[in-house]
Parts: C-alpha cells; structure tokens; sequence
C-alpha cells in the first residue's frame, strides 16, 4: 500500500519523532513530536495517524502500529471515536504488542458495540500473551466489559466465569460484584 501523497512527508515525521520517546519518573514524554505537530488540527493528526496504521497493518510493522499508538496517546486522542475501528482490527492482529493498550482505549469508551471484540480478544490465544499468568490482557479487558455495564457485556464476562485458570475468574467476579449491568445494549 502507497502513502497518501498529502500524508508522506507528516507520517515519515511522525515516525522519526516518535522513536525519541523517553522515560522521565516513570512517565513517557516527547516534546519534540508534540510541538513539530503543534499547528497541526486534531482531525489532521487523526487522519495520518489512520493512515499509518493502515500502512503498518499491511506491512505487519508492530514498532510503526506502538508508534502510531504512542502518538495518539502524546496528541490526547486516545479517546476519539474515530479510531474505534481501527482498533477493533488492530485488536484481531497478532503481529503487534499493543493489544493491552487497545484494551485500555476500549475501556475508555464504554461502547456495546465493541463488546464482541472485547470478548475475542480476552479469549485470544496470541503467543506472546501465553506466558503471562497474571491475565493482564484479560483482567483489561474484563474492565472494559464491566465499564459497558450492559446485559451483554455480563453475559461476555459470564462465559469468562467458565475459565480454568482461577486468575481470570478471580478478575471476572472483580467486574461481576462491581456493576448492576443494567445499561441499555445499544449498539
């Protein structure tokens, strides 16, 4: 796939910042990426940004998708509902690490409409997730539901209930005691 010809120049950009990111008291800054897209508007950014994840699906880039993913996170655009299906795909994709900070965003949404993906990515089985016995993906994810609060999202959680790993259930019950899931399934 071919970057966008208005796009190429700000998205190389945003590339080569964001690789500058560092740690200070355990926070992530950037101010050099911030302020080179200062003048930039918030819909602009989200635009490149949606066509960056477009280009590092294609090319299974999981630096380029923790960039991108970084820089959403540095512009304050984690929560806009343009990205909710970018999410949902990138959710669905192995080749990335960021699952866990998708999780996050879904989290923040408290959108019915994503709780079927919810769902499959608490039950993925992606290699790198194997290891993990704390079920942090999971535990994310079983937040998400429970912050939807809807019939649906206890029924997802409920079929979590029926995991063999005492862990997950232990993070399920957490969610099933804290919400009355009384919200309307409106998708």
């Amino acid at each position: 796939m071919k970057i966008s010809a208005k796009y190429e120049n700000k998205l190389k950009k945003l590339f080569e910042l964001s690789k500058k990111t560092y740690v200070v008291n355990f926070q992530l800054k950037n101010e050099e990426l911030i302020s080179n897209f200062s003048n930039i508007s918030d819909e602009e950014k989200i635009n490149i940004i949606k066509e960056g994840i477009k280009i590092a699906c294609q090319r299974k880039n999981s630096s380029e998708i923790e960039n991108l993913m970084l820089s959403i996170s540095f512009f304050g655009l984690c929560d806009r509902s343009e990205f909710i299906e970018d999410y949902i795909k990138l959710a669905k994709e192995e080749f990335h690490e960021e699952h866990e900070t998708i999780a996050s965003y879904f989290q923040s949404f408290h959108l019915p409409q994503t709780i079927e993906c919810i769902y499959e990515l608490a039950t993925s089985d992606f290699e790198k997730y194997r290891w993990d016995d704390n079920f942090a993906l999971v535990r994310k994810c079983c937040f998400a539901l429970g912050d939807i609060n809807t019939p649906k999202a206890k029924e997802k959680l409920e079929l979590l209930l029926q995991s063999n790993e005492e862990t997950i259930r232990e993070h399920v019950m957490e969610q099933l005691k804290r919400y009355d899931f009384t919200n309307k399934d409106v998708e």
